[in-house]
């Protein structure tokens, strides 16, 4: 993967002398895009997360987009094959943009919290089971 990362930075590369610095760098203008990313990436070291930083036109191939997303690859050609993952080809080959990956990601995510919150719901007699809504019925859809 490290052909389609612009740079990859793990917490423990970070020595607090760089830390310093960049905290230095915000104070000096934190509403700035750069100070603005460079606290999110303070906060992740600090939480000991690793960080990868993909170009938004980069095209990924099914491993590489599989491998982010902690899945198989048979199981992304799944979303792929069904519509749920936008991709392209060069020749014969599968290419997925990283914009539509982010963006599935995203979707994922909700879909994942609305369905917990759902489990999650105390438990109603069928009796007394309100009536579900369109906008209930569309999300269940949509998962």
């Amino acid at each position: 993967m490290s052909d389609i990362a612009i740079a990859q930075l793990n917490a423990t590369d970070l020595s607090e002398s760089e830390r310093v610095r960049a905290r230095n760098f915000i104070a000096a203008d934190a509403s700035s895009p750069l100070s603005i990313f460079l606290q999110r990436v303070l906060v992740a070291a600090s939480e000991g997360m690793a960080l990868n930083v993909l170009a938004e036109d980069t095209e990924l191939t099914p491993n590489q987009a599989a491998t982010l997303l902690k899945m198989s690859r048979p199981h992304l050609l799944t979303f792929m094959d069904r519509g749920d993952l936008p991709f392209h080809r060069v020749g014969t080959h599968r290419r997925i943009k990283t914009k539509d990956l982010v963006d599935f990601m995203f979707a994922r995510e909700a879909g994942a919290e609305i369905l917990a919150n759902a489990l999650n719901r105390p438990t109603v007699k069928l009796t007394q089971s309100p009536a579900l809504t369109r906008e209930d019925i569309d999300e269940l859809n949509d998962l």
